[in-house]
């Protein structure tokens, strides 16, 4: 059975923000018994040993499995610092996801203060600069993150610092722009197009409109292809995620995990689910972090509980995390993993 190469961890389904299009920090418009409530996720919290345990399983299934530290908001957790102290320590890869909010600075403080170094740092920076139609919150979140991020990389307290950028029918014109300026800052891109809950299922996001999808217009090839050609561009992986992405617009991805399971996603009480996308109502209630692997392989039983989640539940998505680790699972060359793929020969 192939490998684990990328692991998403809710840490947290806490937050100081209730954005309006996340719904993994409230509860589901689901039949009753479908889905657990929020309040479950809050009170069975993984603990610290739990979340070291499973980093050390999943070291010695790949080595070069790469871990993606979401929440809600994953600077609330107060062991967060010795999360990363340990990854550090054992040479395991990661990113943190944060929203870089004025309420959370004091946390983020807190985590280089007990830290030698954070690997990687990731926050929303999305084109959307006094655009009509956006909400002046998301305005100005996104322009206040966006001059954080230019804090962090200046002071040099992160090695790897990225800014998250979710591409809507109304700001794709703005990417361009963006994206130069983040690379004039020695910022790398992360480029994502919006994905909209197809069901009820989709319980991590809070987006219902079709408007806002992104269609694979002649006009947006051309900025694409801009993009890719420009190697003053600092963006993650271009050359292999932009193709698979507009191939898929608006949102039609098909991630085969239910074959080979190269991505999976770990919610804050440390169940598995289907996706970081779908909850899913078998996996979660037969799969834990720890009791996914037999020795360090997978136990061969699991790819029959995707495969019943993934059939009933899914609809396709846009999910740029599970394109890169299927490309991974497929290359099958000896160095295929993320930390081989260096971005910055990939520009």
């Amino acid at each position: 059975m192939s490998k684990i190469r990328i692991v998403n961890w809710l840490l947290t389904r806490r937050c100081n923000l209730k954005c309006d299009y996340c719904a993994i920090v409230r509860d589901y418009n689901l039949k009753p018994g479908s889905y657990l409530p929020l309040s479950h996720y809050i009170k069975n919290e993984m603990s610290t040993e739990f979340v070291l345990e499973g980093l050390k399983k999943l070291k010695d299934h790949n080595p070069n499995v790469f871990n993606i530290f979401y929440g809600g908001e994953p600077l609330l957790r107060k062991d967060l610092p010795e999360i990363i102290n340990y990854c550090n320590e054992n040479k395991i890869f990661y990113t943190i996801i944060t929203n870089n909010t004025p309420e959370i600075q004091p946390l983020i403080k807190n985590l280089f203060d007990k830290t030698d170094y954070v690997e990687g740092f990731t926050s929303s920076v999305d084109p959307i600069f006094n655009e009509v139609g956006i909400k002046e919150d998301r305005i100005k979140k996104s322009i206040e993150g966006l001059q954080r991020l230019k804090e962090i990389q200046v002071r040099g307290d992160v090695k790897d610092v990225v800014a998250e950028i979710t591409v809507m029918n109304q700001n794709k014109h703005l990417l361009h722009q963006l994206v130069s300026e983040l690379s004039q800052n020695e910022i790398y891109s992360d480029i994502t197009f919006v994905d909209i809950a197809k069901t009820n299922y989709y319980d991590f996001s809070n987006v219902h409109s079709l408007d806002q999808l992104v269609n694979p217009t002649f006009e947006l090839a051309c900025t694409l292809k801009d993009l890719m050609e420009d190697d003053s561009l600092l963006i993650h992986m271009k050359d292999l995620l932009i193709p698979k992405m507009f191939d898929t617009l608006p949102s039609d991805y098909r991630c085969n995990i239910e074959k080979s399971l190269h991505n999976i996603t770990v919610d804050a009480d440390g169940t598995l689910r289907l996706c970081l996308r779908i909850r899913g109502t078998i996996v979660p209630k037969v799969l834990t972090l720890l009791n996914l692997f037999n020795g360090e392989e997978i136990d061969s039983s699991v790819l029959s509980s995707y495969k019943y989640d993934k059939r009933r539940l899914c609809l396709g998505c846009n999910h740029s995390c599970l394109m890169m680790s299927q490309h991974i699972d497929e290359l099958d060359s000896g160095e295929d993993d993320l930390v081989h793929i260096d971005k910055r020969e990939t520009k």
